[in-house]
């Protein structure tokens, strides 16, 4: 508690003598330099009591977080989420962007995955038609897209 009352009695000192020097100085790139002065210097007057008791960051801390079991778990039910809502949002666009060509009727399921960059990567694009005679225009404006993505186009 000491602590916070230090932080909180030096910010009011730095900003008192932060409005009088403001005061005191004439316009200019004088006063903007000395605004930036003063800015790190209640920066520093704050942290430093936080600083001197104890008070560390560590990636120990993650470490010990990341060994606990419900980490896995929220871990897991995280990634299926964005790769749930990554699926559900690109068979929407797709969806859309066939039926403005024309293509109606049509269902489209998209698979995702993360890689090893924690990427969300489309591994797979499957379109049922009702027409198979749209296959090649479904093709095409899905490659235009995902060019590198494997495309399997099926009767409904």
């Amino acid at each position: 508690m000491n602590t916070v009352k230090a932080m909180i009695f030096i910010a009011c000192i730095i900003g008192v003598i932060t409005s009088m020097t403001d005061i005191a100085t004439p316009e200019g790139t004088l006063k903007k330099q000395l605004r930036s002065v003063l800015a790190v210097i209640l920066l520093l007057a704050v942290i430093t009591p936080v600083m001197g008791h104890g008070f560390k960051v560590t990636l120990s801390d993650y470490t010990e977080l990341a060994d606990l079991p419900e980490f896995d778990s929220v871990s897991t039910a995280t990634k299926l989420y964005y790769l749930s809502e990554s699926e559900s949002r690109l068979e929407e666009y797709f969806l859309d962007k066939l039926n403005k060509n024309g293509i109606e009727n049509v269902r489209v399921d998209i698979t995702t995955d993360i890689n090893e960059y924690n990427e969300i990567e489309i591994t797979a694009v499957r379109v049922y038609l009702t027409k198979t005679s749209d296959r090649g225009l479904v093709e095409k404006l899905i490659a235009e897209d995902l060019p590198d993505t494997q495309v399997i186009v099926q009767e409904e």
